[in-house]
Formats: structure tokens, C-alpha cells, sequence
């Protein structure tokens, strides 16, 4: 990272984080309906085909590329609707998914390569890896919201993230640490008699992490729009 281990004046961790949490707890049947999507193809092929830990495993394959693009989708009507709440509009679950939907193709382009620039970047000494994920932080809300293209997405975040990347990364570690530790506390929970619970935890770890993810990028974003005067003109 180029910037400085500084925190910006007009960016602060402590007041972003804190409307996340008054977001997330306003918005919170929304985001659970909306992030839990991702979970139903594996959680359905896992009951069909029964709880052994042989099919936990196919499940998780064949929903794998669905569930996938779900996420993405999630994230992408979570950003629009979080958006729309940061613009005193509520959040309209049926605005915000009609147009997840149509710009679903370029949101999933913008979201697989950011992760495999991510992935990339964490298999060359992991520093660049971390990198990544400060510099793309908000390429799907500039994707979703001004509706930039693929490319475009991912210039749009790094221009606004510019000087303001080491604040990013402490809330990627504030929203990551505790995930991480709860997926593990759950992962213990499948013992190989009963993936299902194993399997739930698991899903629930991904869904927090999805909504609390989407949140936060989609308030960093517009902080970042208003302190650097950026705008473009949405459509």
C-alpha cells in the first residue's frame, strides 16, 4: 500500500462501523431475506440427497457456480437498497433487486474479477492480496450504483480509494476476524454424523458476512463520493 497508516479526516472506522450497525439493524429482515439466498441451492440438493458427508461435498459442488452468482446478486440489491437508505429513501426491496437483476451480468463480471485479482494476489506472497481487497473495496457499489462498467468498476474504486486505504483495511479485518472465527467455531459442529448442522453454520457465517460486507462497502463508498466530490451521473 502507497498511502499512509493515517486516518483521513472526514473518514473514521469508529462512525462508519456505527452506521453499519444502526443500517444493518434497521434493514435486518431485508438483509437476512436477501443474503440468504446463496444458502438454498446447497441447502436444497443437501436435503434431497440426504445428510452424509459424502453428499454435503456433491452439494457443495454442483450449487457451487449458482450459488455463486447469488451472492453477487445479494450483495449487489443489499448495495442498492443501503444506498438508498444513505439518500433518506427506504429500502426497497423490489427497486433494489429489479435492478440487481439488470445489471447482473457486468455486477458478476465486476465481482468474479475482483476475485480473481483478490485470489491472485494473495497467492503471490498474500501482501498484494490485501492490497487488492483495499484498492476494489467499493468496485461493486460503483458497479450497481453508477452503473460503471466492468473495468470501469474497478477504476472507479481505485480512484476513490486513493489515500483512504489503510482505514479500509481495518474495517475489512473488523468485518473479517470475527467471520473467520465463527465459521470456525461452526465448522467444528460437523463431525461427519449430521452435516446438515455443520452445513447451517456454515451458512450462516457466509450470510452475516455477506450483508455486514455489503453494507459497510456501500457507506464507505458514498462517504468517499462526498469527502472527494467525485460524482457520476447515475442513470
Amino acid at each position: 500500500m502507497v498511502d499512509t497508516p493515517v486516518l483521513v479526516p472526514g473518514f473514521r472506522i469508529g462512525s462508519v462501523a456505527a452506521s453499519a450497525g444502526q443500517i444493518c439493524l434497521r434493514s435486518l429482515p431485508w438483509l437476512l431475506v436477501l443474503n440468504a439466498l446463496p444458502s438454498l441451492p446447497a441447502l436444497l440438493i443437501l436435503i434431497l440427497t440426504g445428510d452424509s458427508a459424502q453428499s454435503a461435498s456433491t452439494a457443495y459442488l454442483i450449487s457451487l457456480p449458482i450459488s455463486i452468482i447469488l451472492v453477487i446478486f445479494a450483495q449487489g440489491a443489499t448495495i442498492l437498497g443501503t444506498f438508498r437508505l444513505l439518500q433518506g429513501e427506504p429500502f426497497n426491496v423490489a427497486i433494489s433487486t429489479r435492478a440487481a437483476w439488470w445489471t447482473l451480468p457486468v455486477l458478476t463480471g465486476t465481482g468474479l474479477l475482483v476475485g480473481v485479482i483478490v485470489t491472485l494476489g494473495f497467492a503471490a506472497l498474500f501482501v498484494p492480496g490485501l492490497m487488492a481487497i483495499c484498492v476494489l473495496y467499493v468496485a461493486l457499489p460503483a458497479c450497481i450504483v453508477e452503473r460503471t462498467g466492468l473495468v470501469e468498476s474497478l477504476e472507479r474504486s481505485a480512484e476513490l480509494t486513493d489515500g483512504y486505504r489503510w482505514p479500509l483495511f481495518g474495517l475489512f479485518l473488523l468485518t473479517t476476524l470475527p467471520v473467520m472465527a465463527l465459521s470456525a467455531l461452526t465448522d467444528g459442529l460437523d463431525d461427519g454424523s449430521s452435516p446438515l448442522l455443520g452445513m447451517l453454520g456454515q451458512e450462516a457465517a457466509t450470510l452475516l458476512y455477506s450483508a455486514v460486507t455489503a453494507v459497510l462497502t456501500t457507506i464507505c463508498f458514498d462517504h468517499l463520493r462526498r469527502i472527494k466530490g467525485s460524482f457520476v451521473m447515475l442513470h
